[in-house]
């Protein structure tokens, strides 16, 4: 009965996704045409008719990419996949156009807002179903996990909150061990156990590198049970997004790269600032200007301010926000911790406070969750200061909360309006979230990586959930 359940869970998930690929990229091609084509052309729809079938290629294309389930990709390598893949198939539509000789009546403007328009469905519709599924028992894979007790915990944990990697643990094996796993309600199982698993549908094991690093006898006898082995490293800062396996004489390498401290990567980086900032810049010019004038209105003061931060190599630079604290901001924190003890530790855990007495009432709360108050920022992504993405520039006293090694790495790049730490655990995480998001997000840096924040900021945004 599980083994049967299992089965038409997955065939549950391929099919859900391949009908929301689907239904997203027919949609971005009618409204292509009903804004184009048919709004500014008045073409009919029995022209583009016979070249809507090529669109269900989409599905097909997602499919041989892994893309369903996708489970284990992460989201930056599901997004380069997603976009590859509809522009592979618009690609391949134009091609159709061409090599089967139809007339030249197809609007070129149409099919680019129509491809445009799939880029941004397909993975905010992804984003959307991973949402409001992911923590429904037949939407994850039922895993097993081979490790010691410290690290499965640790995994467990992981996966518990990062609900997108679609794992669900179901039990922990180990070469000799039974029993129940502290601190999770996992059993412990032997490796005996593994025939059984596998028989009742179970097919992927999740493996501690410290295991597998032991010798090849516990790998084997996991590939004999189960389809699937995945050897997992700790929870270290090693860089993942680009790590490449090599062959050395015959035995196993892995070569790790620091993204984000390539030339040609600081380079592509800076042109993205360039444009996306100058762009955005533009239009929040006058959101900007109607907040600050609601600043003026709500309290007495300046509209704006601006704080020394620590920049690119350690250089100082001027960080301006939009007010949304009062002037005596600092001596107001200090009377309320110094008042209560429990504000006092939640603020040292983290430095912020559910509950701040510096934020103006009303519209200083209303521009922080919104995070408008960031907006004048883009004003220094265009000089250079800043990027659109990149490590929050904190205060000093924040830092100093930090390794040194990690402020060494961290004033190698330039810090940012928003960053990963940011869009994955908002004002939820604390100080070791924000160092290790941060040292991953340097790590294994690329174009996608920007992207997908980017678009993570705005999701947050508009849903204005736990700006910090």
């Amino acid at each position: 009965m599980y083994l049967a359940s299992v089965r038409t869970a997955r065939w549950l998930r391929v099919a859900l996704l391949a009908i929301t690929d689907t239904v997203c990229v027919v949609t971005a091609a009618v409204v292509a045409f009903a804004v184009w084509a048919r709004g500014v052309l008045g073409q009919p729809a029995a022209v583009y008719w016979p070249l809507l079938p090529v669109l269900a290629l989409v599905p097909v294309v997602n499919a041989a990419s892994g893309l369903y389930p996708g489970f284990g990709l992460g989201p930056i390598e599901m997004l380069r996949r997603q976009w590859r893949g509809v522009t592979g198939v618009f690609l391949a539509l134009v091609a159709s156009t061409f090599v089967f000789k139809l007339p030249p009546v197809y609007s070129r403007a149409t099919w680019m807002l129509a491809w445009l328009g799939a880029l941004a469905l397909l993975p905010a519709a992804r984003s959307a179903l991973f949402r409001l599924l992911g923590r429904q028992r037949w939407w994850s894979e039922p895993v097993v996990v081979v490790g010691p007790d410290t690290w499965v915990v640790s995994l467990v944990r992981r996966l518990h909150l990062q609900t997108r990697a679609g794992y669900r643990p179901v039990a922990v094996l180990a070469p000799s061990h039974e029993g129940s796993i502290a601190e999770t309600t996992l059993p412990g199982l032997s490796l005996e156990s593994a025939p059984s698993l596998a028989a009742a549908g179970i097919r992927v094991a999740l493996l501690a590198e410290t295991e597998a690093g032991t010798g090849s006898t516990i790998l084997a006898r996991l590939h004999q049970s189960f389809t699937q082995v995945i050897v997992l490293g700790g929870a270290g800062e090693m860089p993942v997004e680009h790590a490449e396996v090599r062959n050395v004489g015959g035995l196993l390498g892995v070569e790790y790269t620091n993204e984000l401290l390539r030339p040609r990567n600081r380079l592509i980086k800076r042109a993205l600032d360039l444009t996306l900032g100058t762009a955005a810049l533009v239009l929040a010019t006058p959101v900007i200007a109607f907040a600050a004038v609601l600043v003026k209105l709500s309290n007495r003061g300046p509209a704006f301010f601006s704080h020394e931060r620590e920049g690119l190599d350690g250089r100082r630079i001027r960080m301006p926000k939009l007010r949304t604290m009062f002037v005596n901001a600092e001596q107001r924190l200090q009377a309320h911790l110094d008042a209560d003890p429990t504000a006092r530790r939640e603020w040292e855990d983290g430095f912020k406070l559910a509950r701040d007495p510096r934020v103006i009432p009303g519209v200083g709360s209303l521009l922080r969750r919104m995070s408008l108050d960031e907006l004048p920022q883009l004003w220094s992504v265009v000089r250079g200061e800043m990027s659109l993405v990149g490590p929050r520039p904190f205060p000093d006293y924040h830092l100093e909360r930090f390794p040194a090694e990690f402020r060494a790495l961290r004033r190698r790049v330039r810090p940012g309006i928003t960053g990963l730490w940011q869009v994955m655990v908002r004002s939820e995480g604390g100080l070791e979230d924000q160092q290790a998001y941060d040292t991953y997000y340097i790590r294994n840096w690329s174009l996608w990586m920007d992207l997908y924040i980017l678009a993570r900021t705005l999701e947050a945004v508009v849903r204005a959930h736990g700006a910090y």
